[in-house]
């Protein structure tokens, strides 16, 4: 009994709430919202703040979270092992990616070794990707930020430099290169807050002692280069990330070397299972190409 109340409170807090876990559990949502109701009343406690906008778990709520994430992964380890699942005939590997670029040729390596298990790919800013990470939405994430804290498992993949995009009729289109202080003439376009690009050109600047005007904020990579390429301001990307397109061209920042870091991560406690475990192999071999 105890094992089930401890389930349906992780399923909510993994959920996000309990719509979202009932449909992922495939379990009614009164039959969750009893479940946690009588651990609650069992052991005196509140686990869980409802309100018109959701859920929210209290102090000890999180704590118990942070328990119950460790148990549901020692729980799925020994259900890989007891099933086979760990010669990869099956099961599942969910990846998260602040980009497809870097994640969809893993994915390939993966696939072509291992066929059995179901992947799946969602992509999101780097901030959103490690908050599904650490509710256990996503078995890996294929990031550019996130190496500092320790409950994280890091493999550094590789590094790019950040580029300047300007539309292809603007005067700086003609050279190959700018200044960050000639950049700083022209609007910036710049990706939401959570982006890692974002970020590092904003501390570029900074350190440069340079106050751009106003920047256009907008959502995404590809909204970036549609609004350079519109004629709007100027852009900027990881190179390894540029695609194909006349109606811009790219810059070298002088001066100044913005990167861009990609790593593959996971949480320490999930490493060990066969789907992550193979993943990973997969990812230090292609970062040991990458500095080959």
């Amino acid at each position: 009994m105890a094992s089930t109340l401890l389930n349906a409170f992780h399923a909510v807090c993994a959920g996000g709430g309990f719509t979202r876990a009932a449909k992922l559990n495939n379990v009614s949502q009164p039959t969750l919202s009893q479940q946690v109701k009588l651990l609650e009343e069992t052991y005196g406690v509140r686990l869980l703040e409802r309100s018109a906008r959701g859920v929210e778990p209290t102090k000890l709520g999180e704590q118990l979270f942070a328990i119950t994430r460790r148990l549901c992964a020692a729980q799925a380890e020994a259900e890989e092992l007891l099933s086979g699942a760990r010669k990869l005939a099956s099961g599942r590997l969910a990846i998260g990616a602040d980009g497809p670029y870097h994640a969809l040729p893993l994915i390939r390596a993966f696939e072509a070794a291992h066929p059995g298990p179901e992947v799946t790919l969602s992509v999101g800013n780097s901030d959103e990707i490690l908050k599904r990470l650490f509710v256990t939405q996503l078995d890996v994430a294929v990031v550019s930020s996130g190496p500092g804290d320790p409950k994280l498992f890091v493999i550094p993949l590789r590094r790019d430099p950040i580029v300047a995009m300007t539309p292809s009729d603007w005067p700086l289109a003609r050279r190959r290169s700018a200044t960050l202080a000639e950049l700083a003439k022209y609007r910036l376009i710049l990706r939401e807050q959570g982006s890692v690009t974002r970020r590092e050109i904003e501390r570029a600047f900074h350190e440069a002692n340079l106050s751009p005007q106003r920047p256009m904020e907008v959502q995404g990579r590809e909204s970036v280069r549609e609004a350079v390429a519109c004629g709007l301001g100027v852009g900027f990307v990881s190179r390894a990330e540029l695609a194909p397109d006349s109606r811009i061209r790219v810059l070298a920042i002088d001066g100044a070397r913005p990167e861009m870091h990609e790593y593959v991560i996971c949480l320490r406690e999930r490493r060990r299972l066969g789907v992550v475990r193979a993943f990973l192999d997969l990812a230090e071999a292609q970062a040991r190409a990458a500095r080959d």
